[in-house]
């Protein structure tokens, strides 16, 4: 077998590569927590299959493969991944000299998905890893209530999420909640 004969996962390489190219303005700290997010939310809210199976964890939903694909990308070339300091810790995610290499590697698969990127940036792309991770986890408890119970109130989903974030307080989950309705990123009654 040759190396070429690999199951490489491009488009998810890519994904992450475009990404950091993309959010490099836009995002405050473009980080590992807030990859995670903006990944689930492609897969969930504009329905991008990206390959990734998530789980709800301590920071909203979170997919171990992600960072593994993130590790892979950051060793070839495709993007940095740095450690920030002064008051925000955490990592950046920037653009890297082979980024352009690696989404080329993917064939047409950013430039299909070119216009759910748009939205997925224009909707989340400068919110904080925190703000992402209300979203992200209301979507994630929201996609789970409804799979489970088929009609979900909004107060419901409010309470449920509040239980698992008890740090957001009602009224902003609330606020989220309408919002990601109106937007039909969710659906809730009343």
């Amino acid at each position: 077998m040759m190396i070429r004969d690999l199951q490489v996962p491009w488009p998810r390489y890519a994904l992450i590569s475009e990404l950091a190219y993309r959010l490099f303005d836009v995002h405050p700290q473009f980080g590992k927590t807030a990859l995670q997010k903006l990944i689930y939310l492609l897969q969930e809210v504009y329905g991008v299959d990206c390959g990734y199976d998530y789980r709800l964890y301590t920071y909203g939903p979170f997919s171990s493969q992600v960072l593994l694909d993130l590790d892979l990308v950051e060793s070839v070339g495709g993007v940095s991944v740095n450690p920030v300091r002064a008051g925000l810790d955490g990592y950046k995610i920037t653009p890297n000299e082979n980024g352009g290499l690696v989404r080329e590697q993917a064939g047409s698969f950013i430039d299909d998905i070119s216009e759910e990127l748009q939205s997925l940036i224009e909707d989340y792309g400068a919110y904080s890893a925190k703000e992402l991770e209300m979203r992200a986890t209301i979507v994630f408890v929201e996609r789970e209530l409804n799979r489970e119970n088929g009609e979900l109130s909004a107060e419901g989903l409010v309470k449920v999420v509040h239980d698992i974030k008890p740090y957001f307080s009602d009224m902003e989950i609330k606020s989220v909640v309408k919002q990601l309705n109106g937007k039909e990123h969710i659906k809730v009654t009343g």
